[in-house]
């Protein structure tokens, strides 16, 4: 097996040679660590509407408040993303995870410590933004850089994966931590796995990669394959897809309450739907590693079954409550891996950049789904509210279908 030097221009040495031939299998390591990685960055987006109401015993929170936070964490990932892709591809995946984690970590600590107000909980999350920003294109690259290329759907999978994981962790911390302990345990306790994270990634990264076939050479190194315009159109499905199931992940717990469930009830659905989500993030992911084809035409089936769940959850009936969002959190949200995988596929030569360009989207729906389900249902009603998440799942779903149809072949 050859091999490739890193962007720097380094070779590799004979051990790594070695180690990326043993490892070549499945990188676990470096597919635990993306997982680690991811889960801490995304916390500060998911833990304000999981511990809404134990915030509320300490200071005035809202639903709107709640989608203001939650907003802010989003839209300053979004804003800071395509810079940090190109941060990922000119100093590597290791160090720019490992940055990550420790600035996930900050946010969480300054939370757990500083915040007494809405106000305060919005300008914390300006850091986690940065962070998560940072975190999503360099897990790209690292799995790109470290998977063979039939295994990297399933890596994929498990990556994203870590998003509802974030948000099971979110669920659980109400009735396992929240409740007894109070809110400022959840966000010290996830602080301390943060660090725990940026020591978890591999400080010799160049021992995990592996060769990923003739079309990644070092002179083509950070080019895009797909068409910019392309890109784009992938960008703003993914900000409709998750400005649609961002409001479930964000105010299932608020609304399981209001419509007669226990906070502890509410947070063990929350933890549920993520499990679904996270099952079927994998099932997607080991799937495609055995199709030549299909990744963002699945996608696009997988948004328009999410908008089905998110309609029935609007029903506002306890039994349709729980059956809808475990649909939602399994096709609504079971599309992030595959979708991300199918970005990379198309662009070997610069997964972190070409990522870094959809996760804009997928930051700018995570921004601005919160804030317009907070709108929506502290002025209407919550019914009104699911059902406009179901139409952006649906319009996403038609914009990514579009794209697949004209991607080069």
């Amino acid at each position: 097996m050859t091999v490739v030097p890193n962007p720097s221009g380094s070779a590799r040495n004979a051990r790594g040679q070695a180690e990326g031939e043993e490892g070549a299998g499945f990188p676990w390591r470096m597919v635990s660590a993306s997982v680690l990685t991811i889960s801490v960055a995304m916390l500060p987006g998911f833990l304000p509407g999981a511990l809404a109401i134990q915030l509320a015993d300490d200071f005035d929170i809202t639903v709107a408040g709640v989608g203001v936070v939650v907003g802010v964490f989003f839209t300053v990932a979004a804003l800071a993303s395509p810079v940090m892709g190109r941060v990922a591809e000119r100093t590597s995946w290791a160090p720019s995870m490992r940055l990550a984690a420790l600035v996930a970590a900050a946010n969480l600590g300054l939370t757990a410590f500083l915040a007494t107000s809405v106000i305060t909980l919005a300008l914390i999350a300006i850091v986690g933004g940065v962070g998560v920003a940072l975190a999503q294109p360099a897990t790209n690259l690292g799995l790109a850089r470290c998977t063979v290329k039939d295994r990297q759907g399933l890596a994929y999978g498990f990556k994203h994966a870590a998003v509802p994981a974030a948000v099971a962790f979110a669920g659980f911390a109400v009735p396992a931590v929240a409740i007894p302990l109070g809110w400022e345990w959840v966000f010290l306790i996830a602080a301390i796995v943060a660090v725990f994270a940026a020591l978890f990634i591999p400080f010799d990264p160049l021992r995990y990669e592996v060769h990923q076939g003739p079309d990644v050479k070092p002179e083509v190194l950070g080019r895009l394959s797909t068409p910019l315009p392309l890109l784009i159109v992938l960008a703003v499905g993914a900000a409709l897809g998750l400005m649609g199931i961002g409001g479930l992940a964000t105010f299932l717990v608020l609304y399981s309450v209001d419509v007669g469930f226990s906070a502890a009830a509410a947070g063990a659905l929350l933890a549920l739907g993520s499990v679904f989500g996270i099952s079927m993030r994998l099932f997607a992911g080991w799937k495609i590693d055995r199709r030549a084809a299909g990744g963002f035409s699945t996608v696009a089936v997988f948004l328009l079954t999410g908008a089905i769940g998110l309609a029935v959850v609007g029903s506002g009936v306890q039994v349709l409550v729980v059956v809808g969002s475990l649909v939602a959190f399994t096709f609504g949200w079971g599309w992030a891996g595959l979708f991300t995988f199918s970005v990379v596929r198309a662009n070997q030569a610069a997964p972190a950049a070409s990522t870094a360009i959809t996760q804009t989207g997928s930051f700018v729906g995570g921004a601005v789904g919160p804030i317009v389900f907070g709108i929506i249902a502290g002025g209407i009603s919550f019914t009104v509210a699911w059902i406009a998440m179901a139409i952006f799942l649906v319009v996403a779903g038609g914009l990514v279908r579009f794209a697949s149809g004209r991607l080069p072949s």
